[in-house]
């Protein structure tokens, strides 16, 4: 048995969540798959609907040891509870893996993925680790589209907006009145403070602006789009991977960091922290990336990422008997 220790729900770090569930998804036809969660609703429901068997991480010492052959651990926050059940993996032979990432929250696990390209905290030399961008947990459709050869428009056309699970109805409104008003076509995934009704009025207000669907990838949104406007840090993989230029709107010091780790590497762009919807300066500065500029910055991307992350982790699984 294969456990997954996670604590994100749909509506808090989704993109962990997600990883996970798609690598869990991957391996329940080699193995039997458990997910050990706290007691959240959303977490529960969004299993149910999965199919995926779960317990509840209060209910972990009644797990049947005997059967759990590793333990895959990927956590935002290590709680006391969740330094417990490690250690407890750790006394009963159990291989222990951690996803994580920059070389945030380092545990003492047997294996780490961490697919960052530059990590804000090094490891250990000895420590055993799948590192760089090779590991990206992508869906199997962002690989799909990294192999088809896309064209560049020589003017920016199509704008894919996705948002950060903070951000606000007030700023959504501000950027796609912005982008409205050059006429630009606008595709948005919409964070999780969006209600229905705040979309409702923003279509009502702006009759041709779309909405990506939840689906598990949003890959062929990135693919069709000419640039993409990012609030969510790790979405600079996925738009890499589809050979999408994209520029990065930072709030913090992670995603400040990530932004700059593809613009080292030419794949994409970081902006500002503090924009000035008003001033229009992000439009002119999208402007002023020329189709030579935008070309090559999503060619870097597509050989930077090229979405096989999952089946490399599978095989290394197997190679080491995790599964």
């Amino acid at each position: 048995m294969l456990i997954f220790r996670i604590d994100s729900s749909p509506q808090k770090n989704f993109w962990r969540l997600n990883r996970s569930y798609y690598l869990a998804s991957l391996l329940k036809k080699k193995t039997e798959i458990l997910f050990c969660i706290n007691n959240d609703k959303s977490i529960i429901n969004f299993l149910k609907e999965r199919r995926f068997h779960f317990c509840l991480f209060e209910n972990f010492e009644n797990l049947d040891k005997k059967k759990i052959k590793s333990i895959v651990l990927d956590l935002k926050h290590f709680a006391k509870e969740d330094i417990k059940f490690l250690k407890w993996a750790k006394k009963n032979g159990i291989n222990t893996i951690q996803i994580t990432d920059l070389g945030l929250n380092q545990q003492d696990v047997d294996f780490t993925i961490d697919a960052s390209i530059e990590k804000l905290f090094p490891y250990a030399k000895e420590k055993h680790i799948l590192s760089g961008p090779d590991y990206a947990i992508l869906h199997n459709k962002y690989r799909h589209f990294n192999k088809i050869k896309r064209e560049y428009r020589k003017k920016i056309k199509k704008i894919f907006i996705l948002m950060g699970e903070s951000t606000e109805y007030r700023e959504l409104r501000e950027i796609v009145d912005l982008f409205f008003s050059y006429n630009y076509e606008i595709k948005i995934f919409p964070g999780i403070c969006i209600r229905k009704s705040n979309k409702k009025v923003l279509k009502r207000i702006y009759p041709s602006i779309k909405f990506a669907g939840k689906a598990e990838s949003i890959a062929r949104s990135f693919f069709e789009s000419d640039i993409a406007l990012l609030y969510e840090d790790m979405a600079a993989y996925k738009a890499a991977s589809t050979g999408t230029p994209f520029v990065c709107l930072f709030s913090d010091k992670k995603q400040k960091f990530i932004a700059e780790s593809f613009e080292k590497h030419g794949a994409g762009l970081k902006y500002k922290k503090n924009i000035d919807f008003k001033k229009k300066d992000l439009v002119k500065y999208i402007d002023s990336l020329t189709f030579e500029k935008r070309a090559k910055m999503g060619n870097i991307g597509k050989g930077l990422i090229d979405a096989k992350g999952v089946y490399r982790i599978i095989r290394f699984f197997e190679e080491k008997e995790i599964i």
